[in-house]
């Protein structure tokens, strides 16, 4: 996972060492947050308006929030599947109000309340259907607050709106322009472009 921090600054999530890598603009090194307190690191998001990074540890089953100082400010859930649970989450995003949550081994999308109140929102869930999920990955939001959710095993980009009403599916497997074949990763950028990694095509599909 990446995620654009303050003034330029990237971070970058490097699962195998087990900790977060913050480049300047320049593609240097400038910090390292999470050593020895992260597992394995996989989805980040950047909250500018707390100055907090949210690290999906995948093998720890929790999400942990750390400063800019590299201080683990607090930690997230614990392995199961009730809400606010989790079995290895891997990637991150954030929408008005909530962090969203791809609980992937429990086969859903969590929403949890930034602010702490109220239970998570939870998304998806097992099934054949389209629009149901077996391995959600990616997952962004865009500025009319739809989230997608890059549902791998499926090859499909699932899209909600705000409500977390399942809108429509994106994709399916396949080579041709539209199709996807394992994607992982899903970002929307600020004229709400939807870009999906769509990885064993080796290729980014934009939407």
């Amino acid at each position: 996972g990446i995620a654009l921090g303050p003034n330029g600054q990237v971070f970058v999530a490097d699962a195998d060492l087990g900790r977060v890598v913050l480049l300047d603009h320049g593609g240097r090194g400038v910090g390292v947050i999470g050593r020895d307190q992260l597992q394995r690191p996989t989805g980040l998001a950047w909250d500018a308006n707390a100055a907090l990074l949210y690290v999906a540890d995948t093998q720890a089953h929790q999400i942990k929030v750390f400063d800019m100082t590299g201080r683990l400010v607090r930690t997230l859930g614990r392995r199961g599947e009730g809400p606010g649970e989790f079995n290895f989450p891997t990637y991150l995003a954030l929408a008005p109000g909530s962090l969203v949550v791809a609980d992937t081994m429990n086969a859903r999308v969590q929403l949890i309340p930034l602010d702490g109140s109220g239970p998570p929102r939870v998304l998806g869930g097992r099934g054949t259907r389209v629009g149901d999920m077996v391995r959600p990955k990616g997952v962004a939001v865009d500025g009319e607050g739809n989230l997608y959710a890059v549902e791998s095993y499926y090859d499909h980009l699932l899209v909600f709106d705000q409500r977390g009403r399942f809108l429509l599916p994106i994709g399916g497997t396949g080579k041709q322009l539209g199709s996807f074949f394992l994607p992982g990763g899903v970002w929307v950028d600020g004229r709400n472009r939807v870009f999906v990694a769509d990885t064993f095509n080796g290729r980014i599909a934009v939407f």
